[in-house]
Order: C-alpha cells, then sequence, then structure tokens
C-alpha cells in the first residue's frame, strides 16, 4: 500500500471509530437529558446532531497519529475518548460561533441556533403555548432570547461533555491530567482568540496570525497533537518539539481557509465564492490588501455586507488578486509549511508516526475545501 493510501486508510479507521463511540456515547447523554425534561433533551438532542452530521474528524485523526508514533499502547480504542472529546469541544465552539455569527446552516443542516428558535422562539407569541416556571427561571424573556440562551446553554453542554468524554479514558491518571491541562488550555485560548476577533483588533498580519493562533491552531491542530503525545507518555521535551511543529501548522491551516472562503469553489467548499467578505471578516487577505489605496474602497463595498452585489464581489475578488495579497498569502502558507515540516525532522517519532504527520500536513494545508 502506497503511503498516500496508508494515511487514507488510517483517517477513514480513525473517523469509523470515533463517530461509532459517540453515536453511543451521545445516545446515552440525550436519554439522561431527557429523564430530565424535554427541553433539557431538546437542548442535548442539538448538539448529539451536530457533532453526528459528520465532520473531517481531522483532530482525532491528529490524537491518533501522535499517540502511534509516541509509541501509545492499545491503538485507537484505547484513546477514542480523548478523540471524541475534541469532537465534542469543537461542537460548543460552533455552537457559540453560529450564534455570533448569525449562521443559519452548519454541515449541510441547521445550525444549534436555528434549532433552538424552532424549539424555543415561539414562546411568549400569540397562539404559542404558554411559558411554564421552567421555562421562565431558565430563559427569563420570550422568544428570540429564549433560542438565543438555549443556544448559549447547548454550547456549555457540549464542553462539559468533552470533559466528561476525556475522564472517561482507562490511561495512566498522571497522563489523563497532563491531556486535561491541555485540553483546558485549548479552551483559554480559544476564547481569547474570539475576544481578539469578535473586537477586529487585528490591524496587520502579525495581529492576525497571533488571532488565529489562538484561536484555530490551538485546537486544530496543536492541542490534539499535545494531548496525544500526553497520553502516550511523551517527555516535557518531545512534548515541545511537538508543539513547535503544531503552531505554524494550525496558522498556515487558518490561511488556507481563508484562501478558500475567498476564492473556493461552492461545490466544494460548500459556501458561496467571496463568503467571507459578505460577512465582513477581516482575515489575512483582507488586512493585506486594505494596505493598498486602490483596493480599500472596492473592498469596502462589500465587506460585512450580505447583499452586496455580484459584480461589486467580482471587482473585490480581482483587487485581492492585483493587489498582490492572495500571492503573499500563498506564500506565507508555503512559509509555514516548510518551518513545520522542518521541526518534524527534530521530533523523535516511530516511523510510521512521523509518514502519518507528514501526510497531515499535506491534508491540512493543500485541501481544496
Amino acid at each position: 500500500m502506497s503511503e498516500q493510501g496508508g494515511f487514507e486508510h488510517f483517517v477513514a479507521d480513525v473517523r469509523a471509530r470515533i463517530e461509532a463511540w459517540l453515536a453511543l456515547w451521545l445516545d446515552a447523554r440525550v436519554t439522561e437529558a431527557r429523564a430530565r425534561g424535554a427541553d433539557v433533551g431538546a437542548v442535548a438532542d442539538s448538539i448529539r446532531q451536530l457533532v453526528l452530521r459528520g465532520g473531517k474528524r481531522m483532530r482525532a485523526v491528529l490524537l491518533a497519529a501522535v499517540y502511534e508514533g509516541c509509541g501509545g499502547a492499545g491503538g485507537l480504542d484505547e484513546i477514542a475518548p480523548a478523540g471524541a472529546a475534541l469532537e465534542l469541544l469543537q461542537a460548543y465552539l460552533l455552537a457559540h460561533d453560529d450564534w455570533m455569527d448569525g449562521d443559519e446552516l452548519r454541515r449541510g443542516g441547521p445550525s444549534v441556533p436555528a434549532m433552538m428558535r424552532a424549539r424555543f422562539g415561539h414562546f411568549g407569541q400569540r397562539g404559542g403555548p404558554p411559558p411554564t416556571d421552567c421555562h421562565e427561571l431558565l430563559f427569563g424573556a420570550p422568544g428570540q432570547e429564549r433560542a438565543d440562551a438555549a443556544t448559549i446553554l447547548a454550547g456549555d453542554l457540549a464542553g462539559a461533555w468533552a470533559v466528561r468524554a476525556m475522564l472517561e479514558l482507562s490511561i495512566a491518571p498522571s497522563r489523563v491530567v497532563l491531556a486535561m491541562r491541555e485540553l483546558g488550555r485549548v479552551e483559554e485560548d480559544v476564547v481569547q482568540g474570539q475576544v481578539l476577533d469578535v473586537c477586529e483588533s487585528a490591524g496587520n498580519r502579525h495581529d492576525v496570525e497571533v488571532v488565529y493562533a489562538l484561536k484555530t491552531a490551538s485546537y486544530t491542530v496543536r492541542g490534539p497533537i499535545v494531548i496525544g503525545a500526553r497520553l502516550a507518555g511523551a517527555s516535557d521535551d518531545e512534548v515541545a518539539a511537538l508543539s513547535a511543529f503544531a503552531e505554524p501548522l494550525g496558522v498556515a491551516f487558518q490561511l488556507r481557509d481563508d484562501v478558500l472562503g475567498t476564492f473556493g469553489d461552492a461545490r466544494d467548499t460548500g459556501k458561496p465564492s467571496g463568503s467571507d467578505l459578505r460577512k465582513g471578516k477581516r482575515t489575512a487577505l483582507v488586512v493585506d490588501a486594505m494596505r493598498d489605496p486602490r483596493s480599500e474602497p472596492i473592498l469596502g463595498r462589500v465587506l460585512g455586507r450580505p447583499h452586496a452585489s455580484d459584480e461589486d464581489m467580482a471587482e473585490a475578488m480581482n483587487a485581492l488578486e492585483r493587489s498582490g495579497a492572495r500571492a503573499r498569502v500563498e506564500e506565507r502558507i508555503a512559509s509555514l509549511v516548510a518551518r513545520s515540516l522542518r521541526e518534524l525532522d527534530r521530533v523523535r517519532l516511530s516511523v510510521g508516526g512521523r509518514s502519518l504527520l507528514s501526510q497531515a500536513v499535506v491534508a491540512l494545508t493543500a485541501r481544496d475545501r
């Protein structure tokens, strides 16, 4: 079997095992929640639906690859709860992100905010059922405010489940404690990065990459890699070397996401070209192009304007090309990938683990969706 074929088989195996574990585990959690009331069950089930609707599961793949590469015992089944915990952490972040961004769709279905609005948005409206004391205590206000509160609580529940899943590991407790410390660090980093993003604090490429390192790289790449290493019993020096490999890779991953969010084919990405511009995201592309006085007014006509005309969108995307912003972001991706691979050469890993991680670099940064 070729290296690429081996990697694809590994990814498929991890995905299948994690999804099987999650399906059984989440069914049990939703059953528990429904026993506490129909509304509690509805909040829990929104997370179950989101998690089981799909996803690349690359966080679990990275965790498993590092666990294997560092000599972890027991194989994929041993670390399935940790891989599932990363998926639950992502569900928590997606639920809150979709609420903040006003997104209606996620993974081909309704977002958690949309599901919560369908469930709770009618309370307090004429013709809807009267609120109960439970509703008043839990949500405190009718209609949209109830749905908003339910969305936040759904995300919180997914975060609690991530911790619960990690604590179901049967690996040595001392290793689990170190993995849990990384999980806590990841959540802290993501929240702080989101604050910077929401407040639009980034004014240059360095600022943008600080946000990316906190908000995306921490839970997409560094966190899974460090958790896998900790569970395998890697030393502090080995974990530091793996972190040095992971951090530039995580930023490169998000930069590729920027390019796809603006120039990607809708048939591959599942969202229309230029969607990041319409949403007003201050991506690395936008921050770079805004330095060009010719591009700034053109981008201003579409940035954060959902109903910008197709003609203005086309002109804005051309401006990103003409200004050199796209080329510079591509160059930065290549530079970060090269740095990441240099760091990987310094890490002590099994031959199989090194091969899996080098192929993961390509999967994360040369993708078309």
